[in-house]
């Protein structure tokens, strides 16, 4: 087993020479966590992992963090020896009953400087105000993920890398905006892919009660060019996509209580992953009702959601 942490080099992430510092306790027990994960995940990991991992530790913690997640469930995942060397392959590859589910992941950063880019607020002790959470802009960074992955997707499929009885799924960490971005009541990624906007409640004045709970089509991510369509599930072009993966865990907040892993079925997929695979969270399955869509979370109590 190597050491996660013994690379050097130019353009090393903060916090990777942080950790690998570690001089206070926390950072002690951050590292030590992190290379227990990792002498559990070095065999299904590319050769350059661990210098990737240096020069961005949440990117590569979200595809590690998912391979131990992935073996903790009784999941068989692909050796890396047994991996295609030339053309690459998707970071993640699950063997189950003679087929390859395969996963590509991302963790979107806060974007570039301008009104869509994700700006840490000031607090309030340093001169900051009250301001809204960056909903839009979360979205925005969200959906961009989406599309780079759904594109790389596509040209593994067009190389025969993945084959077409393969599913194939994007996993979207948020762990770098995760703190302004809400789990309740849908995750934000069930308001990129579907035409979901804001919740709202009507209330019958008389007697205080509550007439309906839903919440408003809209169908474009706002922004001052070009918005963008949140109906990538609801369009025949992202067919190719068999669902995606969601969740705001990272290396500061490990629990699945607070920060959940949910997993988004596409109702188009041409190559479906198979409902209650027993590893998510929250699971979201969407079906067609005359001519709406109905989502469901699966693995919740909750009701129906209704995707306009």
């Amino acid at each position: 087993m190597s050491n996660l942490f013994d690379v050097d080099g130019a353009n090393l992430d903060l916090g990777f020479e942080n950790l690998k510092a570690a001089e206070s306790p926390i950072e002690q027990q951050l590292r030590a966590m992190l290379q227990e994960m990792w002498s559990r995940y070095e065999p299904y990991a590319d050769s350059d992992f661990r210098h990737g991992f240096a020069r961005d530790v949440d990117g590569r913690f979200w595809e590690m963090y998912l391979g131990c997640t992935l073996l903790e469930a009784g999941c068989t995942l692909l050796p890396v020896v047994e991996r295609e060397r030339d053309g690459g392959q998707p970071d993640l590859c699950v063997l189950e009953d003679g087929r390859r589910i395969w996963i590509e992941a991302i963790t979107p950063d806060e974007g570039a400087p301008g009104p869509d880019q994700i700006v840490r607020p000031v607090p309030i002790n340093e001169g900051g105000s009250l301001v809204a959470a960056p909903i839009r802009q979360a979205q925005l960074r969200t959906s961009s993920a989406f599309w780079t992955k759904a594109q790389k997707i596509g040209r593994y499929i067009e190389q025969g890398v993945i084959a077409p009885e393969d599913p194939r799924i994007i996993a979207i960490s948020a762990s770098r905006f995760g703190v302004y971005v809400a789990e309740q009541p849908l995750p934000l990624i069930m308001t990129t892919l579907f035409p979901i906007g804001d919740a709202y409640v009507t209330i019958d004045r008389e007697t205080g009660g509550v007439l309906e709970e839903s919440f408003h089509a809209a169908p474009l991510i706002q922004r001052e060019r070009n918005p963008i369509p949140r109906t990538a599930f609801l369009n025949e072009r992202f067919a190719h996509i068999s669902g995606v993966i969601w969740s705001r865990i990272g290396i500061g907040n490990l629990s699945r209580q607070v920060r959940p892993i949910t997993y988004v079925h596409n109702p188009l997929a041409q190559t479906p992953l198979s409902p209650n695979w027993g590893v998510w969270d929250r699971e979201f399955v969407t079906n067609r009702r005359g001519d709406e869509w109905e989502a469901n979370d699966i693995l919740a109590e909750a009701t129906a959601v209704e995707a306009p």
